[in-house]
């Protein structure tokens, strides 16, 4: 009877507290479903960078991206994990793989987006040695390197960048051409087996003028036929009165190491002086890269008999005596303060100007000058290059 009389908001109530409702139960469900990346893409290499970007979604939202390079998958509290969709990274110079997560404010993880990066760094070409002219032709060598070994050498007479699958490409590095009559420009690529096709490296090839070759003829010393970008030069070297200084020199005429350095040092009344560096100014920056031999014995001109007059050629060096490596001077004036000295020890001189003496060292000689940052106004606005040096006999 008691049962009868309750109330229906009483067994109403009664209900509610079977079930499980009152007091706070139940609510959303907790979400469990992970989100998921769509894609990673890759930007073009600029400044070295590439950059990662992936593209992500979650039912709630995304929180949080992971790369690695690694593919074991990262915890919800893992360090990799950031705000940004996006990772720069270096360019890569091999073949790599980056493994990308997302995740969500619940902690779902997604799984690992794979991403194949290939080679993207080209190769480097670091110079082009010319041959001295043998039986009317020339031998243009490339010198190149790159991580993962250069594939392809590529030689023209204009300047327009070849594709990779370019005809002009083969696996041979050096060229063999008829000798121009005049300088001529040449230009060479190198590739890699990822296509990547380095910058431009030029190099100026020619035969020495028939001034010069006749000049080296009449002559009976060993001759050098030196091109410049304002003209063509031949010195003959002392090779018996200043051997170790001539077998010095002749070791870098025959390297190919004067090619492309300039004379970044020009008094109009003193000297013009070059062989040591491929721009201005003056610094580690613009050294000359290739092999440089141990400094040689100063043969000073009281023991050689040679003098600092105009035309003569010498080395350049250090204020210690036996410094000097391959930087040389040419004496515009008579310079005979730099013979042999108690004091200074003298400057070697080894050879003389035989032909372009009047032409191409005073076009040298007449360039317009700066400061070079060392409290000598002596650096050449533009500074003239030489293109290449060779022994004639």
């Amino acid at each position: 009877m008691f049962l009868k009389s309750l109330s229906i908001s009483a067994v109403a109530l009664l209900v509610l507290s079977a079930c499980g409702g009152g007091g706070g139960g139940g609510g959303e469900a907790a979400d469990t479903t992970a989100p998921s990346i769509s894609g990673v893409s890759v930007s073009a290499p600029s400044n070295g960078k590439v950059t990662l970007a992936a593209s992500a979604s979650d039912n709630k939202g995304v929180t949080g991206y992971c790369f690695k390079t690694d593919v074991t998958s990262p915890a919800a509290n893992n360090v990799c994990f950031t705000t940004d969709a996006a990772k720069s990274i270096d360019t890569p110079d091999t073949d790599i793989t980056y493994y990308a997560w997302t995740k969500d404010a619940a902690g779902n993880v997604s799984t690992a987006f794979t991403k194949a990066l290939t080679d993207a760094v080209a190769p480097v070409v670091s110079g082009v040695s010319v041959s001295p002219p043998i039986s009317g032709q020339l031998t243009l060598t490339v010198s190149a390197s790159d991580t993962k070994g250069v594939t392809g050498y590529c030689f023209k007479t204009n300047d327009t960048a070849p594709a990779a699958n370019h005809v002009c490409f083969t696996n041979a590095n050096a060229t063999s051409i008829t000798t121009p009559v005049t300088p001529t420009r040449y230009y060479a690529w190198s590739k890699d087996a990822a296509g990547n096709v380095s910058t431009v490296f030029e190099r100026v090839a020619g035969s020495c003028s028939v001034a010069g070759v006749t000049a080296s003829q009449n002559s009976a010393l060993p001759t050098v036929c030196v091109s410049t970008s304002l003209g063509e030069f031949v010195v003959a070297l002392e090779s018996t009165k200043a051997p170790i200084t001539t077998t010095n020199f002749l070791k870098y005429v025959n390297d190919g190491f004067y090619s492309q350095t300039v004379f970044h040092r020009v008094i109009s009344n003193f000297m013009v002086q070059g062989g040591g560096y491929t721009g201005v100014p003056i610094s580690p920056a613009n050294a000359k890269v290739g092999t440089v031999y141990a400094p040689i014995a100063l043969e000073t001109t009281t023991q050689t008999g040679l003098s600092n007059t105009t035309g003569t050629i010498a080395m350049a060096r250090k204020t210690e005596f036996n410094t000097a490596t391959h930087e040389f001077y040419i004496n515009v004036v008579d310079n005979l303060f730099l013979n042999t000295s108690s004091l200074s020890g003298g400057y070697a001189v080894f050879g003389n100007v035989i032909s372009g003496l009047n032409t191409t060292v005073q076009s040298i000689r007449g360039l317009p000058v700066q400061n070079n940052g060392r409290d000598e106004i002596s650096q050449p606005l533009a500074p003239p290059v030489i293109n290449w040096a060779y022994q004639l006999k």
